[in-house]
């Protein structure tokens, strides 16, 4: 039952990076090649066929199915952001401490002045921009819009957030209590070091 759950999250997310995953900034925002822990990602999804923003972090999300049952949804990722452009972005989402599922995806990126681009691994489907900031040892990345192809805007992202903290390793040093949200992170910083 919980397998289900599972693959109907990583599914949602599926198109994040790809189509979904103006204040003065605090600090400078700094974004440039290397791994980041992603803390919490917040994108557009349908579920039961409304469409609603769902934010998933490590702390936990509650989210309530079609029968009014309640679930809590954790998520352990990381982004990796390689020179050429070239990026992976992998997610292990636990629902109700149940084995987490993987999601992986190869993407591109590409950085303008305090623009972030993100999208597909052909690099020909839609981009999502994102506002850089740097806020309290974080990467902040909000959602401005959707470009198609040939740079045209073909959809608002405004609502949406990707969170990043430089040291993805730290995460995986924590001490494993044998809980199911220590063995996500303990999973995906292994699975991250096979890629």
């Amino acid at each position: 039952m919980a397998a289900g759950r599972v693959g109907a999250v990583l599914l949602i997310l599926g198109g994040l990076g790809c189509a979904h995953l103006g204040s003065r900034p605090m600090e400078r925002a700094t974004l440039g090649t290397g791994r980041y822990a992603v803390q919490s990602i917040r994108s557009r999804a349908a579920l039961d066929g409304v469409e609603q923003i769902l934010e998933l972090s490590e702390q936990g999300t509650k989210l309530i199915d079609a029968s009014g049952a309640e679930h809590v949804l954790t998520e352990r990722g990381a982004l990796m952001l390689s020179e050429n452009g070239v990026c992976r972005l992998a997610l292990a989402v636990s629902v109700d401490g149940e084995e987490p599922g993987v999601s992986d995806h190869a993407c591109t990126w590409q950085l303008q002045g305090d623009q972030f681009m993100l999208g597909d691994a052909r690099g020909a489907g839609t981009r999502t921009v994102y506002q850089v900031k740097h806020s309290a040892g974080r990467l902040v990345l909000e959602g401005v819009s959707d470009l198609d192809p040939d740079g045209n805007v073909v959809g608002d992202a405004k609502g949406e957030r990707i969170i990043l903290v430089e040291r993805p390793l730290e995460i995986a040093g924590r001490s494993a209590d044998r809980t199911s949200e220590e063995r996500a992170a303990q999973e995906i910083q292994e699975y991250l070091h096979e890629l």
